[in-house]
């Protein structure tokens, strides 16, 4: 994980050379997403607690919910600060979200195509997984009142764009939850 931010982090400061500026500078920009596809880089200890899996040992799972973030441009549209928040059920079907905020970057912009990356502090957090039946606890997250939650001061998120007409563009994350998942959301970004 800590590679991966420290490159993506390089990829944000030293690319924008690449970034080729458009006629219309925005201040803000509004991206609401469905969230709905976790891939889990390596075989889950209890996949059985996963009902929306895709296959037997958890690998693929569905998870249903929605992601809301705000730009806010510091640079023309090259440079940003996002607030996003996200609320979901996760692989065991289980209430949980995230609150980021951090820096985002475009790395290039081609025609209708952009591609950004951010980073910044994130908390992930879920109803405590303690109470369902199967679930071993490994000690990974904090525990607090029926919940748990991990604090990450840098977590990363890949954006590609595609400009649908005027200032709405087709938007798909991901985001890598390394060194457990990497989870897809696809929505609408809006510029104004």
């Amino acid at each position: 994980m800590r590679c991966f931010s420290v490159i993506l982090l390089l990829a944000i400061v030293a690319m924008p050379c690449l970034a080729q500026q458009t006629d219309e500078a925005y201040k803000n920009a509004i991206t609401v997403k469905a969230f709905g596809l976790s891939v889990h880089l390596k075989e889950s200890p209890h996949p059985e607690i996963f009902p929306n899996r895709l296959d037997d040992k958890g690998y693929i799972t569905f998870n249903y919910g929605a992601i809301v973030g705000y730009d806010r441009f510091i640079v023309r549209n090259v440079h940003a600060i996002r607030l996003e928040q996200g609320l979901y059920a996760d692989c065991a079907a289980s209430l949980a979200g995230f609150t980021h905020i951090g820096w985002r970057g475009r790395i290039f912009q081609k025609n209708r195509h952009s591609l950004n990356g951010g980073i910044g502090p994130t908390l992930v957090y879920r109803r405590d997984w303690n109470r369902i039946v199967g679930y071993k606890d490994d000690g990974y997250f904090n525990k607090g009142g029926g919940w748990q939650y991990k604090f990450y001061w840098y977590a990363g998120e890949l954006e590609y764009n595609y400009k649908l007409q005027g200032k709405t563009d087709l938007s798909v994350s991901l985001v890598p939850g390394l060194p457990e998942l990497v989870s897809v959301g696809i929505g609408v970004r809006q510029r104004f």
